[in-house]
């Protein structure tokens, strides 16, 4: 059994654990300025929309100011051959999950790992809301 063979299996199946959908964007240029609300808004572009599989992490306090905050991280999975590069400060919203909790949160990429031998490409995403 080659190695590629065991990859390829591997990989099958981590697609088949992919319940959910996402949608990754990036920012599009700086942010601009909202006449009628006096607020800045961004521009974000969509660099991927698919399947994934979000997973909890143990939360970790950060201070927030003067105060302190639990910050909520999950690992997310997205298919091996997923395209383009996802980058930090990437913006994450899933749009479809068997836990409506989780839909249309907007989760910040804050690291991506990378490896040759992995069966999918899995990222850090933070929740900076909740």
């Amino acid at each position: 059994m080659s190695v590629e063979g065991v990859l390829s299996r591997g990989r099958i199946a981590a697609e088949q654990l992919m319940r959910d959908t996402c949608t990754v964007e990036r920012r599009d240029g700086d942010p601009a300025l909202d006449e009628e609300t006096g607020e800045l808004t961004q521009a974000w572009e969509t660099v991927y929309t698919g399947a994934c599989r979000v997973k909890p992490r143990s939360p970790r306090e950060a201070e927030w100011g003067e105060h302190e905050v639990t910050l909520h991280q999950y690992t997310v999975v997205l298919p091996w051959d997923a395209t383009p590069e996802i980058r930090r400060e990437d913006r994450l919203t899933v749009t479809a999950s068997d836990d409506a909790w989780l839909e249309d949160r907007p989760l910040e990429v804050i690291a991506i790992g990378l490896n040759g031998t992995s069966t999918a490409r899995r990222i850090l995403v933070e929740d900076k809301e909740g």
